[in-house]
């Protein structure tokens, strides 16, 4: 008993030299020890000391030095473990649960925020915020997104409308700018736009004979009485002015109404550069019915348009003229073409003429048109070369096929700002339609404003003087005839009065 009791000092005594040591040696860093055991918290661990009396206490007081150089590897530990908290403190508002269950998954802390994401989904005020930050969301919500700013495209969103029956009334509001004399255009315009890939060469269906209104035209309070029947509109790229310019123009001319006929739009590209697009066709409508509200009471505005003709598309204009409720169908053949002159510009200058004039016919036998655009216009194809009684007997044969169809033909007034300072047709020609009793109708063909109603009395004195005594015009695609002399004096008389 004696030895144990003299052998417990002992003990006692190495083991308090023992950590004076090795507090000496670690001295600077107490303090690293109590932060990695702050948030491991391992005080249930004293239960195991009974356990140090049987093995000698040297040993473990060399074993202690050991944890010390370890210490800078639980360093980091510690280390991690303060940048771990930090997540949760940033999301402390939420449930903690949810996060317990979260965080060990993700070591790096970077996939928790999209559960954040979807659990305030279901709210509506929520899910439009989030939907143009989440491009990879499921194809409804793309197409949510996509569908509201719809109203700035009326065509290419419809289709993203009816697919998703969400947005749907959002998009109808677009379709109540169309114009009002046209309310067939919305109904048929999805219709229509299969026409553009229809194969050239397809059957159309037989020409209809012109319709003549039996109708006997009102003049307007100021006496006014005729039609300026060809104009344009910027969508055509190379007019200037609004609509409503042109109309008050025509007032000052002494106009009863006017007919805007832009460049129709044509597929496969041809030609772009001078008529309005396919996307644009709707825009050109509510042009129209804006001028006309503008103008109620005042000018009537009547909707027209200038319709190409190229052999091989006349299926797509006989849909295009389905697409609208038009007053007056143009038929416009331009030489001038890319596409018309790589097909057809072989040979000799009056060959190409002769190919022209038989295109002219063409287009008056398709039955599209209710009047054929400035008739004699390839005379500007080397104009210095024109000679009309080198190409008579083949306009002859021409003018033949177009009275029996019942076509009228334009006098067209621009002829004379052109290369070849002549209305279109000229004189002589004129002549040679009115011995086949060709009917006319006068055009300005205005690509700006004040060219409404220009040189008009001169166009009415050459028919005269050329046979012809009447002059016509068209409402809802039925020819009105008037007499020259009576359009010349309400021409005159509603100028003075608007004057």
């Amino acid at each position: 008993m004696s030895k144990s009791k003299t052998q417990k000092p002992k003990a006692k005594a190495a083991a308090k030299t023992a950590p004076r040591k090795t507090a000496a040696k670690s001295a600077p860093k107490p303090k690293a020890k109590p932060v990695a055991k702050a948030p491991v918290k391992k005080k249930p661990a004293p239960k195991a000391a009974p356990t140090k009396r049987t093995p000698a206490a040297k040993p473990a007081a060399k074993a202690k030095p050991a944890p010390a150089k370890k210490a800078p590897v639980k360093k980091p530990a510690a280390k991690t473990a303060a940048k771990a908290p930090a997540p949760k403190a940033a999301a402390s508002p939420a449930a903690k649960s949810v996060k317990k269950a979260a965080a060990p998954v993700p070591k790096g802390g970077v996939l928790p925020p999209p559960p954040l994401k979807k659990t305030p989904a279901p709210p509506e005020k929520k899910a439009v915020a989030s939907s143009p930050k989440a491009p990879a969301t499921t194809a409804p919500e793309k197409k949510a997104a996509v569908a509201k700013p719809a109203p700035s495209a009326p065509a290419a969103p419809v289709a993203v409308a009816v697919s998703t029956p969400a947005p749907a009334p959002v998009v109808t509001p677009p379709a109540k700018p169309a114009p009002a004399a046209a309310p067939k255009a919305a109904a048929k315009s999805a219709a229509s736009k299969s026409v553009l890939a229809i194969t050239a060469g397809e059957p159309i269906a037989p020409p209809k004979p012109p319709v003549v209104s039996s109708e006997k035209p009102v003049a307007a309070k100021s006496g006014a009485l005729y039609y300026d029947s060809h104009m344009h509109t910027p969508l055509c790229k190379h007019a200037w002015g609004e609509p409503e310019e042109y109309c008050a123009q025509a007032v000052k001319s002494g106009l009863k109404g006017i007919i805007f006929t832009c460049h129709c739009p044509m597929p496969d590209g041809f030609w772009p550069s001078v008529r309005m697009s396919e996307g644009e066709f709707d825009l050109y409508l509510s042009l129209v019915q804006r001028a006309k509200e503008a103008y109620a009471g005042k000018l009537e505005v009547c909707l027209g348009i200038e319709s190409e003709f190229f052999p091989g598309y006349e299926k797509y204009i006989e849909g295009l003229h389905q697409r609208a409720e038009f007053d007056y169908c143009l038929g416009g053949l331009h030489w001038q073409a890319k596409e018309y002159l790589n097909k057809f510009e072989q040979g000799t200058i009056e060959g190409f003429r002769r190919t022209y004039f038989d295109h002219l016919a063409a287009s008056a036998e398709t039955g599209l048109y209710d009047c054929i655009a400035h008739p004699d216009l390839v005379k500007n194809y080397h104009p210095d070369s024109w000679c009309f009684a080198i190409i008579k007997n083949t306009v002859a044969s021409v003018l033949d096929r177009i009275a029996k169809t019942g076509v009228a033909m334009e006098l067209n007034t621009s002829g004379l700002n052109k290369s070849y300072s002549e209305m279109n047709p000229g004189n002589e020609m004129l002549r040679m339609m009115a011995e086949r009793k060709i009917p006319v109708v006068i055009g300005s063909d205005a690509h700006k404003a004040p060219r409404v109603g220009e040189h008009f009395v001169t166009a009415l004195n050459n028919l005269a003087e050329a046979g012809y005594e009447e002059v016509s015009y068209f409402k809802k695609r039925e020819r009105i005839d008037l007499k020259i002399s009576d359009v010349i004096s309400s021409i005159k008389k509603a100028a003075d009065a608007n004057a």
